[in-house]
């Protein structure tokens, strides 16, 4: 196994950008291009966090998985409205860059992206927005209700001026932001190209009504023809609760 930590020329964003990369081999001699999750950051982390505080080195030694896990400051994942373009970076940019670089498989079906907090909102959106690049997506304590979010931040100073520069001063929901018109869209897609779907979510996560938040979306996606798997873990907003979500989401990706 190798780990890379450093970072990247990003074309779309015109800047060096960080970036933290677990390879499941030591060589490239011989080795088939390998599985690849791109596991997103939260709000309050960097491209660093899953190696500092989880145990998702482990997990990908022991599933022969490389995961790669970029730097979007607190972008949403989002083509920010007055910032940078993050979605295009990380759902298109990102992954043929890190496919060249890595030897990682460009196969649809071997692609998947994960992440907690705002980085599960990212990583549903990847998912649901660009399903010809990703098969399956995770999503662990995540901000899923862009709309609830928005609202919520008209009324909280700190945060109306960051949600304005990424969605827009009026706050107005598009549909490129909205999981729920993404999902129903992905829903009529054929069989094979739909998105399959992890969630889980602490069912003492209140904060900024996540637990709420998640229930909504999977009810959501229970109505749809999508594969979805939810689970809730006692607990909240926190770092074992994530650490047991990509834990157990990994063979749901892998489909072992």
């Amino acid at each position: 196994m190798a780990i890379f930590r450093g970072e990247i020329r990003s074309r779309t964003m015109e800047m060096d950008t960080g970036l933290a990369v677990i390879l499941p081999y030591d060589s490239f001699q011989e080795m088939p291009p390998a599985k690849t999750l791109y596991l997103l950051h939260g709000l309050k982390q960097s491209a660093g966090a899953w190696l500092n505080m989880s145990s998702i080195g482990r997990y990908a030694k022991e599933h022969n998985l490389a995961v790669v896990m970029p730097e979007v400051q607190r972008s949403f994942y989002t083509d920010m409205e007055m910032g940078l373009a993050y979605f295009t970076y990380v759902s298109e940019e990102l992954p043929k860059l890190c496919q060249k670089l890595f030897r990682l498989s460009p196969k649809r079906e071997d692609t998947f992206v994960a992440g907690l907090s705002m980085g599960g909102y990212g990583a549903a959106k990847c998912a649901l927005a660009r399903p010809d690049v990703f098969s399956v997506f995770g999503s662990f304590s995540g901000a899923l209700d862009i709309a609830m979010l928005k609202e919520g931040a008209k009324y909280a100073p700190q945060m109306l001026p960051e949600m304005q520069a990424v969605f827009g001063m009026d706050l107005v929901l598009k549909e490129q932001d909205d999981l729920f018109a993404l999902a129903q869209k992905a829903a009529a897609l054929p069989k094979e190209l739909r998105p399959r779907a992890y969630i889980t979510c602490g069912s003492d996560d209140h904060g900024d009504y996540i637990i709420e938040q998640n229930r909504k979306f999977r009810d959501h996606l229970s109505a749809l023809p999508l594969e979805l798997r939810y689970e809730e873990f006692p607990g909240g907003h926190e770092w074992p609760l994530w650490d047991k979500s990509v834990e157990r989401a990994i063979p749901f990706f892998l489909g072992e």
